[in-house]
């Protein structure tokens, strides 16, 4: 069944590719692959063995090839577990839904069959990653993500903006990669086999050196980072929003920058035990989730805020397995995954679709637009309201085991673990107050700029009122299918309460007394529309370096290093120039003189044979 999970997607982005110059019967295949490989979903989820362990992922249960080359063993073997289950079970719901919205807001798209069959085999992708039971698949799976998000992100490769978003993408995540290859063939290495279960026992023993295990799991660590968009990898995924929107929903919920949060979950036993790694994960998450909240409080375009949003709630995600306890970290962590997958997806689908009617994304051009479609009005707002973490909906119930679990015990566990507490706590009031600023925006607005109502096609609104009844009611699906999140005292519930409710204060606050306005429009909203300025402090400290070392090395090359080449071979062809005209000029009197040369050594000898006879 797990194999069957992997090979489906697959099989139909080499379907889809086939006929992907016939755009509908492509979009056809797209949407059919997805829906088979979610039904099949739903069957394992249905058969899935319980009880195997208290792990969240069932390696014993693995099964695969295995290889043996030379001292190491590749098992390649893949797991269905209750977790993995419904973890295939969200990556596949939402892979079907952006795959029908796809067939619709990509109609017109000449390379409509190349999109349908990229997100396909993306899919299969994060598939393999959250069932492989060994780090040599994790590893095929996590690199063909990465070039998957390439192909979506440039998909509109014509225009310059998505080519160079693209290579961004592609130049960052490939650099952090450097970190999880090396840390994964270190853990490899040191345990003799890649199936993950024994690299863990390995790893977990007595016999293993430390240090060795800190410097590969701060590997890892890196690699996740950049994978999951958290600083100092955080800018590839705002120029991501240069792709189409299912694109960005895709990689923004259920796939991609959820991957690292799998991939720790599965070595959490070693990572416990990396006191560096862990350190390294919570200034990271503790500083990008709070910043990314804030600047999407000022973010002028709506769509660019959700993927600050998105930034800023991977590090809410990965704050348990950096500073919770062994308890409810993997929890925490692949509870929030599913409930950011289900409200972000809402979320981009949604903007996508009012954006289709007024043009753009601006915050400016979507005032508004809200009014005129009921449907999209009720799901945005459905996505905020989880988005904010409101109590007893999808958002506010992993939020809160979120909370719990970093929350538990926190003296114990030294300073980065109170950084991460406190940072996610102000995170939780920022997020309501930009969450409550998108609301706002999109609901009020002059009602002369409202424009003639645009008629929802029954799918996109289907596919919207299935995310949003899911983004709230979604959390009853929590329960004995993922692993303990901890327990939310009553008193910590109440906290997070009030949080949120000082956070939608803040955003109303800001809105009405015009302050909102002229953040947006000042310097603070063009700072944060321009990235940061991390596109010119990549030109300073690193683009023009590098151009002007090749430059250098070019000219040493050119300049020190081929003169002495080209000088003896100057020489060479001077003197064969040389030798050549003087035998052109001299060759009537050089035949003479050889002939004379020749009557002359004749005489001689005949002389010499004629004073010998006498």
């Amino acid at each position: 069944m797990a194999w069957s999970l992997v090979a489906l997607p697959c099989a139909a982005a080499v379907l889809i590719f086939l006929v992907a110059r016939s755009g509908p019967l492509a979009a056809l295949s797209g949407v059919a692959g997805a829906v088979a490989t979610l039904v099949l979903s739903v069957i394992a989820l249905a058969g899935a063995p319980a009880g195997v362990s208290g792990a969240p992922f069932a390696e014993e249960l693995a099964s695969g090839p295995g290889l043996v080359m030379g001292d190491l063993d590749l098992p390649l073997a893949v797991a269905l577990s209750p977790t993995s289950a419904f973890l295939v079970l969200v990556v596949t719901l939402v892979t079907a839904l952006v795959q029908t919205y796809a067939a619709w807001y990509l109609a017109d798209d000449d390379r409509r069959g190349v999109f349908h069959a990229t997100v396909a085999l993306f899919s299969a992708a994060m598939v393999l990653v959250v069932l492989s039971a060994d780090l040599l698949l994790t590893v095929v799976g996590w690199e063909v993500m990465g070039w998957c998000s390439y192909l979506l992100i440039g998909h509109w490769s014509r225009r310059p903006q998505p080519r160079r978003a693209a290579h961004a993408a592609f130049m960052v995540t490939r650099v952090a990669d450097v970190g999880l290859l090396l840390g994964t063939a270190v853990l490899v290495a040191g345990a003799g086999t890649s199936a993950r279960a024994e690299v863990i026992d390995h790893w977990t023993s007595a016999a293993a050196d430390p240090g060795t295990r800190s410097i590969a799991l701060v590997l890892v660590v890196i690699g996740v980072l950049g994978k999951s968009a958290q600083l100092p990898f955080h800018h590839w995924l705002l120029d991501a929003m240069e792709g189409p929107t299912p694109a960005s929903a895709l990689i923004h919920a259920a796939t991609m920058v959820a991957a690292g949060t799998v991939v720790l979950t599965q070595l959490l036993p070693v990572l416990l035990l990396s006191d560096p790694a862990r350190t390294l994960l919570g200034l990271s998450v503790a500083v990008t989730m709070l910043l990314a909240a804030v600047c999407a409080l000022v973010e002028p375009d709506l769509k660019r805020l959700l993927a600050w949003s998105t930034i800023s709630q991977v590090g809410v995600m990965l704050a348990p397995l950096a500073a919770a306890g062994s308890g409810p970290a993997s929890g925490a962590a692949l509870g929030h995954l599913y409930g950011h997958a289900i409200f972000k997806a809402l979320l981009f689908l949604t903007v996508g679709w009012l954006a289709s009617t007024r043009g753009s994304t601006a915050a400016s051009a979507l005032a508004g637009s809200g009014r005129a479609h009921p449907v999209a009005l009720g799901a945005w707002a459905a996505g905020l309201v989880s988005l904010a973490g409101i109590p007893l909906v999808l958002g506010g119930l992993t939020k809160e085991h979120v909370v719990a679990a970093v929350g538990e015990g926190v003296g114990e566990r030294g300073p980065v673990a109170g950084l991460v507490l406190v940072s996610l706590l102000t995170t939780a009031v920022v997020t309501a107050a930009y969450a409550t600023r998108a609301l706002l925006v999109v609901t009020l607005g002059d009602a002369g700029r409202v424009r003639e109502r645009a008629v929802m096609p029954t799918a996109v609104a289907a596919i919207l009122v299935v995310l949003a009844v899911a983004s709230v009611l979604g959390g009853l699906a929590l329960g004995p299918r993922l692993p303990d999140a901890g327990h939310v005292p009553l008193a910590l519930f109440v906290v997070v309460l009030l949080l949120v409710l000082i956070g939608i204060a803040i955003g109303w606050g800001l809105h009405h007394t015009g302050w909102q306005q002229r953040l947006v429009a000042g310097a603070p909203g063009r700072h944060v529309g321009s990235g940061l300025g991390v596109d010119r402090a990549q030109r300073a400290l690193v683009v023009r370096p590098v151009t002007a070392l090749g430059e250098l090395v070019a000219f040493l090359d050119r300049g020190v290093v081929d003169t002495y080449a080209r000088a003896a071979a100057w020489g060479v062809l001077g003197a064969s120039g040389l030798g050549a005209e003087a035998h052109r000029r001299a060759r009537p009197a050089n035949g003479l003189a050889l002939l004379g040369g020749g009557v002359l050594l004749v005489a001689v000898v005949t002389g010499l044979v004629l004073l010998g006879d006498s």
